[in-house]
């Protein structure tokens, strides 16, 4: 009997929309991180794996100088790319889904110069330094730009808004085959009744990040969304610095801030400083006075990790050790 070929045998057995979208960018069944950025040959662009070295210091600080982290979503070098374009969806709404001109409008905050990464992609943004500093031997080096392409060949977004995903973060597993992934999220729903502000300093799960020291949180990474939980307008993301080594009990915390100013000389900057410039916006700050948002209130925690050479596990041990024991003390 003809043995199957490797690709046949993953034809057969992925889950259907995998094979489409993986057929749909012309990567083959069995193609890594990489293969899926346009212009990337699959042989000068390897798939890093779990056992691949992490840019770190001997004391295990991650590198965020070489890649000139943090990521701003307005660089001129991809800030003018569209995520979606306003007017291809309010069409798709109104000529396929049948809704009302006035409801496709509402979908998409209008822009003089588009719905583009540096209006809409602090997440993407967010996502693009999270794949930079875990996966740092990818070439070419993951930017906003090149996910944003990927993002867009993959239909977890499109121009016109066509979605293929349920969840957004999965496209970090997406394009790393798994080795990179959202691991741990926790919401907090700021600015809706009932549910209490939530700090740094009060969040078991960043408590925990922040407690350990850089050599035992170097194979994760942690997303802090700021703003109201509503994502339409007034909602903002950044990272928690993954060398920032002060006190779990501050919760003025250091950030990686894809909106903090080219222009902007100040080293530690913080979730205060970030408040204040997205704030500058007015419907922002509309959004942020509504809903009772504090400058360093969070509304939400995302943390991403690699996994074992192996496969089996997340490198994620000494963090959950760390939360285990902070929502110990909190329920005490």
């Amino acid at each position: 009997m003809e043995r199957k070929s490797e690709r046949e045998r993953a034809l057969t057995t992925e889950p259907s929309r995998r094979r489409f979208l993986r057929d749909a960018v012309g990567a083959g069944a069995s193609l890594g991180l990489g293969a899926f950025v346009p212009g990337c040959a699959t042989e000068s662009c390897p798939a890093p794996t779990a056992q691949s070295a992490v840019d770190t210091t001997p004391d295990g600080f991650l590198d965020v100088v070489a890649p000139a982290l943090p990521y701003r979503q307005d660089d001129p070098a991809w800030g003018s790319d569209l995520m979606w374009d306003r007017e291809l969806v309010i069409q798709a709404d109104t000529e396929l889904n049948g809704a009302t001109k006035a409801h496709a409008e509402s979908l998409l905050r209008e822009f003089a110069d588009g719905n583009s990464v540096g209006n809409e992609g602090c997440q993407l943004t967010c996502f693009a330094m999270i794949l930079r500093l875990l996966a740092p031997d990818t070439m070419p080096a993951w930017t906003p730009k090149t996910l944003n392409q990927a993002a867009q060949d993959l239909a977890y977004y499109t121009l016109c808004g066509l979605s293929m995903t349920t969840l957004y973060a999965d496209l970090v597993s997406e394009v790393t085959d798994g080795e990179i992934q959202l691991c741990a999220k926790e919401e907090y729903l700021s600015g809706v009744e009932s549910w209490p502000r939530v700090f740094a300093h009060t969040s078991a799960l960043v408590r925990a990040y922040r407690s350990l020291p850089p050599k035992k949180r170097s194979n994760f990474l942690v997303m802090l969304k700021t703003g109201t939980y509503d994502d339409t307008v007034a909602s903002h993301y950044v990272l928690l610095h993954p060398n920032e080594a002060e006190s779990p009990d501050d919760d003025d915390v250091e950030i990686l801030d894809p909106a903090k100013p080219s222009d902007e000389t100040k080293v530690a900057w913080r979730l205060s400083d970030s408040a204040q410039v997205i704030t500058g916006d007015p419907d922002i700050a509309k959004g942020w006075a509504d809903g009772g948002i504090q400058p360093t209130q969070i509304g939400g925690v995302w943390v991403f990790s690699r996994w074992s050479a192996s496969h089996d596990r997340s490198l994620l041990a000494p963090l959950v050790r760390a939360w285990a024991d902070e929502l110990s003390k909190s329920a005490s």
